[in-house]
């Protein structure tokens, strides 16, 4: 790479800590006596990583993981509900572009990336904003710009930088782009896919992981998330089949928005049911062996601080209000009636938290 080229891309100091396999160094990285440990635009592994730790390494100065002409950080931003209907436009006009093109339009993913990044931990109880949505036919627009909203406040819950959470964001409504390449019936579909349909859905991460890797300005931390997301840590996941320390930090992130949100749109055993975010986060409770702990446990302990207070109906029809959360099975949480009598349905045998009351 040209020094010329160099000089226009965005520089910033790092914590050693928030490092990622992908992120390319910027400055030589030297020892206390002068010598160089890793050079200018060496591209960092997880082994890497561990040494800069090993030695104590504080900081050190990389090129940013989104280059982008016109990034939108305009600070009087747009509520978020609007950024977000926005959003969903932008992402379902760059999927027509893509099909027609096979290119992905970057300016217009990164500024809408930047925008929810933006905007999301502003916004408060933003999540539960995703679903106050009529029925859709098709979610796959929707789920891209849910999961990036959701991988963003992820990170920002876990204090990432505010670079790396445009990142994340960026990665989140990316990593479902392959799907502009499979056909409609595996996209709108009520049901689970039958095993022989479901091999050609997962080759989405394929077709994605061909679609970014073409863009120079798209950092490796990046793609190797849209590559990533399906993996798992004990190995079960796809397309590689790898385990946790190979798995990218990035890619834990948007597997757990992923899981979140399909449970609620597009892989609901019963596409009428009602949403229940309880369930859901339930579903990740249950999979969390599966899944990074931390990033598993700190979204369902930030999420219950959302979730308390809600109206809800349960199962056998009743309705009330959630007055504490079962941390352990959220949809068995403590629930109080208009009466003012309270139920703790972890102690009942057939009654849980159907649905969220609009």
């Amino acid at each position: 790479m040209s020094e010329a080229g160099d000089e226009k891309r965005k520089i910033i100091e790092h914590q050693t800590e928030f490092l990622v396999p992908g992120m390319e160094l910027s400055h030589d990285v030297c020892s206390d006596d002068g010598k160089i440990l890793f050079a200018k635009n060496s591209i960092l592994s997880q082994h890497n990583i561990q040494k800069l730790g090993n030695w104590q390494v504080p900081k050190v100065f990389i090129y940013s993981e989104i280059s982008s002409a016109n990034p939108l950080l305009d600070p009087k931003i747009q509520k978020f509900l609007n950024t977000y209907n926005k959003s969903v436009l932008v992402v379902q006009k760059a999927f027509d572009d893509i099909r027609a093109t096979q290119e992905i339009p970057l300016e217009a993913f990164t500024t809408t990336a930047a925008d929810i990044a933006a905007n999301v931990a502003e916004a408060g109880n933003v999540i539960d904003r995703l679903y106050n949505l009529p029925p859709c036919d098709d979610y796959t627009m929707y789920h891209s710009v849910n999961v990036s909203a959701i991988s963003a406040l992820i990170a920002t819950w876990l204090k990432y930088p505010p670079e790396q959470i445009s990142a994340i964001s960026l990665a989140g409504l990316l990593h479902d782009v392959g799907k502009s390449r499979l056909a409609p019936e595996l996209l709108h579909r009520p049901f689970k896919l039958l095993p022989e349909a479901y091999e050609q859905y997962r080759k989405h991460v394929s077709y994605g992981y061909e679609l970014v890797s073409k863009i120079s300005a798209i950092s490796q931390s990046i793609t190797a998330a849209v590559f990533q997301h399906h993996e798992r840590r004990d190995g079960s996941g796809y397309p590689g089949g790898i385990t946790d320390y190979y798995i990218h930090p990035y890619a834990k992130i948007i597997a757990v928005a992923d899981l979140y949100d399909e449970s609620l749109t597009i892989n609901r055993e019963d596409p009428q049911s009602k949403l229940s975010p309880y369930l859901s986060l339930q579903k990740l409770r249950d999979e969390v062996y599966r899944l990074d702990p931390k990033v598993c446990i700190t979204f369902i302990d930030s999420m219950s601080n959302f979730l308390s207070g809600n109206r809800v109906a349960l199962t056998d029809g009743r309705e009330g209000r959630v007055v504490f959360i079962n941390k352990e099975k959220p949809s068995l949480s403590m629930v109080q009636f208009d009466d003012q009598s309270v139920v703790d349905l972890s102690e009942q045998s057939e009654v849980s938290i159907h649905y969220v009351v609009r």
